[in-house]
């Protein structure tokens, strides 16, 4: 061995063809601390080993570094399948070696050897073309800045660097960048660039086409073993094809899309708040002109009629004046008449004075006149009585004076009693009407609660649920995305007695709402700037956490999850519950209860810490309506059911109850008024006896009757009198009457003239009142004044109109002008009712409208100042948002939404189609490609055969599910002529689409993975007769040796075929590096040997990476250069050992000349 190894050494090697690593150089990279560590393969096959854990993946991992992306770099792959942790770029830079547990957070913290803004790392990897003598150096400096941020340089150059003399004393962080671009480096900022120019000086872009010589060197560095063939080429073979990448730009676009529609359904429904607001306005307006016009009316109706009044006064003058003339005229005749019949009365009753039948019949006359006119007054009381009595009691009579004082001994006893049931009445309703209140109040609370709950269908409660809902439209989401936790998690039906005190213990968490991460620190930014009057509290779900290990009797056993879940949130819940809520079910505190430090019982008393006890009976058990964990809302709602159907009951009898309570005082207080009354009606029976005053008055009229029948002549002296008394009393009358229409006539004529001054003076005051007010002018010229007046006898003319001409009689203008005032007073009265209606209707909507949490971006744009009332100015700040909304951004973002619906999103559609079609074309066409090379590869030296890679179908249901979505999303055309419809549906068939890949995403990035789409087996032909000899599929029916020897020939295959190396050429210009951790750990010797055999016929230069175990006698004879790895207090140490130094041979000294000879010449060449 020890011979093969030197002379594979120091012979001449014709297969150095194309660029190769010639030195790798490292400074605090990993655990190569603080000083410069390289390897010097010198372009030939090496070997990085060392016991596990010394670092030999920290170097492939910094080759990796050099030359693939971070997003699909394959760091550490070796010690990541054997069990540690994944590392990333920032734990190389500050040289992260262990993690412990942290007391204060509760978490693992790296331990490193280096801190953040105190160090620099460079990796330096130089390649040289031994035919054309080029050099090429790739170089990144990287830098953890005191934040945690990881900044970097790149650095291409067709020289040889080291880090010795071109990165060294780069000082401080703050100046690396400045410092390497002053040294005339080709510095590059983004890796994109650095790779495009890398890959172009080590001819890794010519002629390549669609290749990535990059990804396949990424590939081989992680495979270790072969199992299954399809998987190996679809993970080793072929690329992801960007599909993701794609899905994600879809999913965005879309989002984009999503939310200008929600942009434009928040829009249409502020606009229509908006729209509210100006019809309102605009009735508001138009009551108001209304009521300015009835104003105007109302204030012309006084000059309007007294111009007619005067017009018919002036008329009245002559009229009054004809009238006191005849009326003189009759006044002296009637006087001469009164005269004559004084005269002649004076002479009857000097004739009946002599009598003395007269003088009795005098006295009972005046006795009976007496009587009549108390008669009047005992009828009237009388009357009164008899109605107050019937008041008192129904049917009750008062005949006789027994009656009347029993009556007042009656009234006596039952008017305190009476009094004291009033009293008793009043203290009554007022707590009948408290219950009444309570009653109402809870009524109405439940009917609200029970609508929100039908409507939102979710026992969260409703104040609760609209700070969740204006939290989302802060976000920009909806509701539903945003869920409570309550409304994730229920109690299982098994356990439902533990309903309650779950309730309590969990209540608070319950009401917590589930964030995504990517929207916390909006969340954060909206929960401090926003006063919200309640407690919202929100958590955002963790992916790393793993399903707990519950206790059969623990609280969160008793919990099922929501199903429709993704789940991974499903364990992230059930874990995060698990840590907050360790507490065990006891029926009542006994052993296991004291034992358990988190314990609960089932009427709620609960253990914490093992020191904390806690009872909160605010409110009860079972009351369901509490409730708040859930998604069924049915028990809540017939809970609700059953409280409003004894509260609507409670709220019935409250309300009986005082209607009866105010019936019975009212009743009672009429008859308390009429009692006091009957008491104050009469004091005395005879105030009220009619029937004794009636005998009375028969007994004298009987007696006058009597006397007068006696005597002819007194009778006809009598008679006599009273006819000329009865002619007399006429004629004073008439005489009286015509003194009286004298009076009126002289006083109306008085009046009319008065009343004519005071109507010219009203006239003249009124008109210039209404110049005034109608022009702003005290002093107008004629031309305004006479405008005025025509304005006010355009008023005049609607007057006239609405309530027809004036009377006749100029008395009954007045009147006519106090009706038409009267119901312009009442219209203008309803007018003003109206304009409160529509001014308190718009001052809600508008207050509504600030309220609403959909329209928070207005509130710095609107002035709700009421201090002055409602007016044009508090509407205008809302029309103009309205206007803005119409005009700006509900155009725009209608235009943006048709753009997207029409153009954008269809393009992404097809693109992600295109992309998997595109995708799936260049897996065939690779597999064709590399069938071509495989065909000149010969597979079994002594069968003479070859390999030929066949792919059909995978037959998986999920790709065949995907794809008929898809299909179905693509269906229709947008450019039709049909327009919104069309477009509509194509939205919503999108919109499923994506509904459906969001579901589950492990699911989803599998089928959109083209290479799922495919299986794959290899055929072995024979060459000669180009003849099938055996097939090659899956991990069954071959041997490992068979499936090994098949699956190196394949790679070796695409590594050529990838890098460009025609097999069977020699072209010397392409890269020819492949690096290899741990493959032939696992694989036996006959794969190892054959597939090292293909390396070297393909001319590649390996890179293995090989633990110092049994397999190491493998590769030994392949291997040209050993740079063994070392760990000594922490640090990782590499040195460079030739063929002779690493098997530890001394040979004689002539072969050491020999060897210092070659040496030299080694040297020489490199140089």
């Amino acid at each position: 061995m020890f011979e093969s190894q030197l002379e594979l050494e120091f012979s001449p090697d014709k297969s150095t063809a194309g660029y190769r690593l010639h030195e790798l150089s490292l400074l605090n990279w990993g655990t190569f601390h603080n000083e410069i560590y390289s390897m010097r393969p010198d372009g030939r096959t090496s070997m990085v080993t060392g016991r596990n854990g010394s670092g030999k993946s920290t170097i492939v991992d910094a080759l990796l570094t050099l030359l693939v992306p971070n997003r699909v770099r394959n760091y550490n792959v070796a010690s990541s399948q054997a069990g540690s942790r994944e590392r990333n770029e920032r734990d190389y830079v500050l040289g992260a070696y262990s993690e412990i547990h942290d007391a204060t957070t509760g978490q693992g913290r790296k331990e490193t050897l280096r801190k953040p803004g105190e160090s620099y790392t460079v990796l330096l990897a130089h390649f040289y073309n031994e035919a054309y003598k080029t050099d090429v150096s790739i170089a990144q400096v990287l830098w953890c800045l005191p934040g945690g941020k990881i900044d970097k340089v790149f650095v291409v150059e067709k020289r040889k660097l080291s880090i010795e003399e071109d990165f060294n004393e780069l000082g401080d962080v703050d100046n690396i960048r400045r410092l390497i671009k002053d040294r005339n480096l080709s510095v590059f900022d983004s890796f994109t660039a650095y790779h495009k120019k890398f890959e172009s000086m080590l001819f890794m872009d010519t002629d390549l086409g669609n290749r990535s010589p990059m990804s396949i060197f990424n590939q081989a560095v992680c495979i270790k073993d072969v199992k299954d063939l399809t998987q190996f080429i679809r993970e080793h073979m072929l690329d992801d094809g960007g599909s993701k990448d794609k899905l994600s730009a879809l999913q965005e676009r879309f989002d984009d899309l999503r939310s200008t529609h929600r942009r434009i359904e928040t829009a249409a429904y502020q606009l229509e708040q908006l729209e509210e607001i100006k019809d309102t306005h605009s009735s508001y307006l138009k009551a108001n002109e209304e009521r300015s016009y009835a104003e105007e009316i109302r204030n012309s109706i006084e000059p309007y009629y007294a111009q007619a009044e005067l017009d018919r006064r002036v008329e009245w003058v002559d009229e009054l004046k004809h009238q006191e003339e005849a009326e003189r005229a009759r006044l002296k005749s009637a006087r001469v008449e009164v005269d004559r019949l004084r005269i002649k009365l004076n002479h009857l009753e000097r004739a009946l004075a002599d009598s003395d039948e007269n003088r009795r019949l005098e006295q009972v006359g005046a006795e009976m006149d007496r009587l009549r006119d108390k008669r009047e007054v005992v009828s009237k009381r009388g009357a009164t009585f008899e109605r107050l009595l019937a008041s008192w009691e129904k049917g009750l009579t008062v005949q006789e004076e027994d009656d009347f004082l029993s009556l007042r001994r009656e009234l006596d006893t039952q008017l305190p009693r009476l009094e004291a049931k009033v009293a008793e009445i009043d203290e009554k309703i007022p707590e009948i009407s408290f219950l009444l209140k309570k009653a109402k109040e809870k009524v109405d609370s439940l009917e609200e609660e029970r609508r929100f709950l039908l409507e939102a269908h979710s026992n969260i409660p409703s104040e609760i649920a609209r700070l969740r809902t204006g939290l989302a439209t802060a976000l920009d989401r909806d509701s539903k995305e945003l869920p409570f936790v309550g409304e994730l998690i229920q109690v299982v039906p098994d356990e439902v007695k533990w309903t309650g005190p779950i309730e309590r213990l969990l209540r608070d968490f319950s009401l917590t709402v589930v964030v995504p991460q990517k929207l916390a620190e909006e969340a954060e930014a909206f929960l401090e700037i926003n006063h919200l009057g309640e407690r919202l509290a929100f958590i955002c779900a963790q992916t790393d956490r793993k399903n707990p290990k519950l206790h059969d009797d623990s609280v969160i056993a008793k919990l099922s999850l929501r199903p429709e879940m993704e789940k991974s949130r499903q364990t992230w819940l059930r874990s995060e519950l698990a840590e907050r809520f360790p507490h065990i079910c006891r029926e009542e505190r006994d052993l296991e209860f004291a034992k358990n430090p988190f314990a609960m019982t089932l009427e709620g008393l609960v253990k914490s810490d093992g020191v904390l006890r806690d009872k909160d009976d605010s409110r009860f058990l079972d009351d369901i309506t509490n409730w708040v964990i859930g998604w069924d809302v049915n028990p809540k709602q017939r809970t609700l059911d059953d409280s409003l159907i004894k509260w609507r009951e409670e709220l019935d009898n409250s309300g009986r109850a005082i209607r009866e309570a105010e019936t019975e005082r009212q009743s009672i207080r009429i008859k308390l008024r009429s009692g006091a009354q009957l008491q104050a009606c009469a004091n005395e029976f005879s105030d009220i006896d009619q029937i004794g005053l009636g005998t009375r008055i028969a007994d004298l009229e009987e007696e006058e009757r009597v006397i007068v029948g006696g005597s002819d002549v007194l009778k006809k002296l009598k008679d006599d009198r009273d006819a000329v008394t009865v002619q007399l009393e006429e004629g004073q009358n008439t005489r009286d009457e015509v003194l009286q229409r004298i009076g009126g006539v002289e006083a109306r004529a008085e009046r009319n003239e008065s009343r004519m001054t005071s109507l010219r003076a009203l006239l003249v005051r009124s008109l210039d009142e209404f110049i005034e007010y109608s022009i702003g002018e005290s002093e107008p010229d004629e031309e305004a004044r006479e405008s005025a007046e025509e304005k006010r006898d355009d008023l005049f003319k609607d007057i006239a109109n609405e309530f027809g001409k004036p009377p006749e009689k100029p008395d009954d203008i007045e009147e006519s002008a106090r009706t038409a005032s009267h119901k312009l007073e009442a219209r203008i009265h309803k007018l003003e009712s109206g304009l409160d209606k529509f001014r308190d209707k718009n001052v809600a909507a508008m207050q509504r409208f600030v309220a609403d949490a959909k329209n928070q971006a207005f509130q710095d744009e609107i002035n709700l100042d009421l201090e002055n009332g409602y007016n044009n100015s508090t509407f205008a700040s809302f029309e103009e948002i309205r206007r803005q909304i119409e005009d700006e951004d509900l155009a725009k973002n209608r235009i943006r939404f048709e753009e997207l619906l029409r153009v954008q999103v269809p393009e992404e559609v097809s693109g992600f189609s295109e992309a998997l079609e595109s995708h799936r074309d260049r897996i065939r066409k690779r597999i064709n490609e590399l069938n071509e090379h495989l065909s000149r590869v010969t597979f079994d030296r002594k069968e003479d055969t070859y390999i030929q890679l066949k792919f059909e179908d995978a037959g998986d249901d999920g790709v065949r599910k995907f794809k008929k979505l898809r299909r179905h999303a693509l269906e229709g055309d947008l450019e039709s002529e049909d327009e919104d419809e069309r477009r509509r549906e194509r939205y919503h068939r999108v919109e499923n689409f994506l509904a459906e890949l969001e579901q589950d995403m492990a699911w989803t990035q599998r089928v959109i993975d083209v290479r799922n789409w495919f299986k794959f087996r290899a055929d072995e032909f024979y060459k000669e007769e180009d003849t099938l000899r055996q097939s090659y599929s899956g991990a069954a029916g071959k041997s490992g040796g068979e499936k090994n020897r098949l699956a190196s020939t394949i790679l070796a295959t695409a590594i050529a075929y990838q890098y460009g190396i025609d097999v069977g050429g020699k072209q010397t210009e392409t890269f020819r590096l492949v690096a290899v951790d741990e493959m032939f750990s696992k694989t036996d010797d006959e794969f190892s040997q054959y597939l090292l055999d293909l390396f070297k016929e393909f001319h590649l230069q390996l890179l293995i990476v090989q633990p110092l175990d049994a397999k190491i006698h493998v590769v030994q004879k392949y291997v040209e250069r050993y740079h063994v790895v070392e760990r000594r207090d922490g640090l990782s140490f590499v040195g460079d050992l030739s063929v002779r130094e690493y098997l530890g041979e001394s040979p004689d000294e002539e072969n050491k000349d020999e060897e210092e000879e070659l040496e030299g010449e080694t040297v020489e060449t490199e140089t």
